[in-house]
């Protein structure tokens, strides 16, 4: 981008100056949803307790939700997608977003592990 031309100056005299262009930076990949909430909830210093308080869903499906340990999770998608939602809801993240990205990993993963689901 040129400099402006100031009122007095001609700007046809006004030489342009090269364009430097920065290297791209490779995109960064993308936070999975297990970690991101987590990420969240410790910036709005909540704690698993004080979460599961509120959303009366056990400490221990929070951290699995978290971690993404989904052999530690219920073996119904309804479920799943429900403490998402509750999760999500509490962190005032979208709902709807979070159940969306998260369920299909967990489905994968079910696929994957040939996982009877209910």
């Amino acid at each position: 981008m040129s400099p402006r031309p100031q009122d007095d100056e001609d700007p046809t005299t006004m030489l342009e100056s090269p364009v430097v262009v920065a290297p791209a930076e490779p995109e960064p990949e993308e936070e999975a949803p297990g970690p991101f909430m987590k990420r969240i909830r410790e910036q709005q210093g909540l704690s698993l307790t004080e979460l599961s308080d509120r959303t009366k869903i056990t400490k221990a499906i929070l951290s699995a939700l978290e971690d993404e340990r989904y052999d530690d999770l219920p073996n119904a998608r309804i479920y799943v997608w429900g403490f998402v939602r509750c999760f999500a809801r509490e962190l005032e993240l979208d709902m709807d977003e979070m159940a969306s990205a998260y369920v299909p990993r967990w489905e994968q993963w079910v696929i994957n592990n040939d996982i009877p689901v209910d």
